[in-house]
């Protein structure tokens, strides 16, 4: 790994617009990207130089409801450690700010999923189904 540390800071809307687009995630608005960020609960950042390379976040209402989200990493750094470090930092924000009824969620792309489950994330059990709202 090329990084130094993770950095807590909010990332500027630009940079992390740019890394959505880098790690394939797609393009988002950047003032809506900019109100996001400034509404999280947490977030976590690494970069090289000035360059923001890995990122994710925690949204939520800071009571009951956590979701974990944007755990994005430059392809060019991909199969570094870089996703691992930042949930890492996720994951003990968690443990500090969370209660035990707390509904910590989130949704994986595979293979990710191999990722989170390292941090006590895991499928839903036969009676439960995950469902994302369709927009319009």
């Amino acid at each position: 790994m090329k990084f130094t540390k993770v950095v807590f800071d909010k990332p500027a809307a630009e940079d992390y617009v740019d890394l959505r687009v880098r790690s394939g995630m797609g393009n988002k608005n950047v003032e809506r990207s900019r109100i996001a960020i400034e509404n999280s609960l947490f977030t976590a950042s690494i970069y090289h130089g000035d360059k923001l390379i890995a990122f994710g976040r925690v949204v939520g209402d800071a009571g009951i409801t956590y979701v974990v989200s944007d755990i994005m990493v430059d392809e060019k750094y991909r199969r570094e450690g870089y996703a691992n470090e930042i949930m890492i930092s996720i994951d003990k924000f968690l443990r500090e700010n969370t209660h035990e009824d707390s509904y910590v969620c989130l949704i994986a792309n595979s293979p990710a999923d191999k990722l989170y489950s390292k941090y006590n994330f895991e499928y839903l059990s036969e009676d439960k189904c995950g469902m994302l709202r369709k927009q319009k």
